[in-house]
């Protein structure tokens, strides 16, 4: 056989080797396509930081899935299959996803490629799983753009159905730290500064027409307190030298009318607040001609607990005199009233 009859009978041999051969590769090629729409979202990005992380893809093409593929950047670290659980909680998932068919653990990490078992997939559905051990995929130590990856569905022995490239990247901190101040606050307020009595009698208890009010606004966490005291031990009068005296300083009394006495009676209305408001016993009110007597040391009012919003203490201060109490225009005490708050 001639050279050129040699050339031309190995041209035709090739001929028809690629005539046999070329139906098959062509439908393999014809067989993959892309997938529609791929999202994969670490939930760190930064620098050497374990994370979890969702997977996301629209399948293009009708065939019967058996696993998906996930392949991570470069220079992420991944761990072993059994590292990489899954669980297919919306977490955030893109508008109109659904919980991806038949997913579980991995069951396969070989270089950068982590195979999960999966179910058949509908085309055109978006479909979405997370994998949920931070222990199964560790961001690269570099900070980088562009860190590519793919996804790609597969059918029995495996053969490519879908597939698709995804970029993202790893920064050097992926947090923020908010940072802000709340002042301590602390307003202390009297409704009044006078509190008229009247014309007192023998036959009854003369109490505060309209008892004057302490309130109280704070965000100290250990609540407040309220103290008074008066100049007097008393209800005196420069005319007719003489003091109507406090009942019994220290201790809560009821007046009896004909008697000489003098108190203060405070009752308590709970706010907003954490806190809750305890009158001190001595100073407890709330009926006619009951309170505690004032001196001219500051004594305790009532405390409350915690943080206080518009907690009110209401201050009744009542007299009684006897048929001998010496008369006069110009009986008169002045009560002190202060309060602090415990940061």
């Amino acid at each position: 056989m001639t050279a050129s009859k040699r050339i031309i009978s190995r041209v035709v041999a090739a001929a028809m080797v690629i005539a046999v051969v070329s139906p098959s590769i062509l439908a393999s090629v014809a067989g993959a396509a892309s997938l529609s729409q791929v999202t994969v979202r670490f939930d760190r990005m930064k620098i050497s930081t374990q994370t979890t992380g969702t997977v996301c893809a629209t399948p293009a093409s009708t065939a019967t899935e058996v696993d998906v593929r996930v392949t991570y950047p470069t220079g992420y670290t991944l761990g072993t299959a059994a590292s990489f659980t899954v669980s297919t909680t919306n977490l955030s998932w893109p508008s109109g996803a659904v919980a991806w068919t038949g997913i579980t653990t991995a069951s396969n990490v070989t270089g950068q490629v982590v195979t999960f078992p999966s179910g058949d997939l509908t085309a055109g559905t978006l479909y979405c799983f997370n994998w949920a051990n931070p222990a199964a995929v560790t961001v690269k130590g570099t900070a980088t753009a562009s860190n590519t990856g793919s996804v790609a569905t597969y059918a029995t022995g495996a053969a490519l159905i879908d597939d698709a490239s995804y970029s993202t990247a790893s920064i050097a901190d992926d947090q923020i730290v908010v940072t802000a101040t709340v002042p301590q606050a602390f307003s202390f307020a009297l409704s009044g500064n006078t509190d008229p009595l009247g014309t007192l009698s023998s036959g009854a208890i003369a109490s505060s027409g309209t008892p004057r009010t302490v309130t109280i606004n704070t965000n100290a966490a250990g609540g407040w307190k309220v103290w008074a005291r008066d100049v007097s031990t008393g209800l005196a009068s420069t005319t007719a030298a003489k003091t109507i005296a406090s009942t019994t300083p220290g201790a809560n009394s009821t007046l009896t009318a004909g008697s000489e006495g003098y108190n203060t009676g405070v009752t308590p209305t709970n706010g907003g607040g954490s806190g809750t408001i305890t009158v001190a016993t001595a100073f407890v009110g709330g009926t006619s001609g009951r309170g505690g007597g004032l001196n001219t040391a500051l004594a305790s009012l009532a405390t409350s607990n915690g943080t206080a919003t518009n907690h009110v203490l209401s201050l009744t201060n009542n007299v009684t005199v006897a048929g001998a109490t010496p008369a006069a225009t110009d009986y008169t005490d002045t009560i002190t009233v202060v309060g602090a708050a415990t940061f």
